[in-house]
């Protein structure tokens, strides 16, 4: 039986993982024993969770810091269980200030390193910090064109399928009435999805923010909130009683609502590829992010949401960090309520999508992985 070890510290690299863990145990001939880190998505695949790390996920300079104890409990904990379970490959996803250490230390145990979704290097780093990637990787599965090919520049080993997310997208059979009137949702009021993201700070951070937009509305528009995991249910119930919640329906909301109000991330390209008109925004403690500006000017990109970074032009508006909730529920009804501008975002959208689709993009990416298991048997 052959063990592959996968850390997914991340909500959306979870359930990258867990679809392409699927994928891959719907082509393996032999019985194949998944173990590593990850969260709800994974443990539903069968894979062994060894340690949670989603819920301590967190971008900036300073937000780590209070979680570095953990991280580096499960790094001894991954490290010890490298050694003593001879694992056949390693298969990392996101997660990148983790990952990227994790993966080093397989390497040098001499077990083959697949990325998943890597470090972001090709959008804002440098060709040296694309090589460190290069060097600690036997496969990297690239889910962008420009991915692939910085990587392929640099001497790496990258297969592009497409975007697993266009594929995941293409099979919604979503109908938004349906969607409404199980939630209870008035049919002629227009509904506005609130994505405030998964990781803790984000929830912190924006989710007071998306009250007093509710409050604003004065009944004209109405709101549901969406939660990307248990850990973000369970927080929004606490404190944000008023407002509509669901789980587990994040394509069927994106599909029902006539704009989405969300932090930037993941769900800002899912956004995209089903055309639903968005708005990203993202704010982070004052003093992380001047230290974000005075560290990494450089290497801040212009745009923040992934649509508008892949157009390289702002083909949907998007707000960090100095914004007010009656500005951002300004620009979200001149948004709403002009239908020529929501075109155009839904316009620049299907080119987006045309430009990342592509057939059997999983079940390719699962081949990929099992091509290089079996090479290295």
């Amino acid at each position: 039986m052959r063990k592959i070890f996968i850390s997914a510290v991340e909500t959306s690299g979870d359930l990258h993982a867990a679809r392409l863990v699927a994928a891959i145990q719907g082509q393996a001939r032999a019985k194949i024993k998944f173990s590593g880190f990850g969260g709800e998505a994974l443990r539903e695949t069968g894979m062994k969770i060894l340690a949670d790390l989603t819920s301590r996920s967190t971008v900036g300079l300073l937000e780590p810091l209070r979680h570095l104890p953990a991280y580096f409990r499960a790094l001894g904990r991954l490290k010890k269980y490298l050694r003593q379970e001879k694992i056949d490959l390693f298969l990392c996803v996101d997660g990148q200030g983790f990952n990227l250490l994790a993966a080093k230390y397989a390497k040098r145990l001499g077990i083959p390193v697949v990325y998943y979704i890597s470090p972001q290097e090709w959008l804002w780093g440098t060709q040296n910090a694309g090589k460190k990637v290069t060097e600690v990787c036997d496969l990297i599965i690239s889910i962008f064109p420009e991915e692939h090919a910085f990587y392929k520049k640099l001497g790496g080993r990258s297969v592009y399928n497409g975007h697993p997310l266009s594929e995941i997208v293409a099979r919604q059979k979503i109908n938004p009435k349906i969607f409404r009137r199980k939630h209870k949702l008035v049919a002629d009021r227009p509904l506005v999805a609130l994505f405030p993201g998964s990781r803790g700070q984000e929830l912190a951070n924006l989710l007071p923010m998306f009250k007093k937009i509710v409050r604003l509305a004065h009944g004209r528009e109405q709101f549901v909130l969406a939660a990307a995991s248990q850990y973000c249910l369970k927080t929004l119930r606490r404190k944000a009683q008023d407002v509509p919640i669901v789980y587990g329906e994040n394509y069927a909301l994106l599909s029902a609502a006539d704009i989405v109000l969300s932090s930037t991330g993941t769900i800002t390209l899912e956004a995209a590829l089903l055309g639903a008109p968005i708005i990203a925004v993202y704010k982070f403690p004052p003093v992380s992010y001047w230290l974000i500006n005075k560290l990494l000017a450089r290497k801040i990109p212009k745009y923040k949401a992934l649509p508008n970074m892949l157009a390289k032009k702002e083909i949907m508006p998007e707000r960090i960090q100095n914004f007010t909730a009656a500005g951002l529920y300004a620009l979200l009804a001149r948004t709403l309520y002009n239908k020529k501008k929501t075109q155009r975002i839904k316009n620049e959208f299907r080119k987006l999508r045309k430009r990342l689709s592509a057939k059997d993009v999983l079940k390719k990416n699962a081949a990929a992985v099992l091509a290089l298991l079996k090479t290295k048997s």
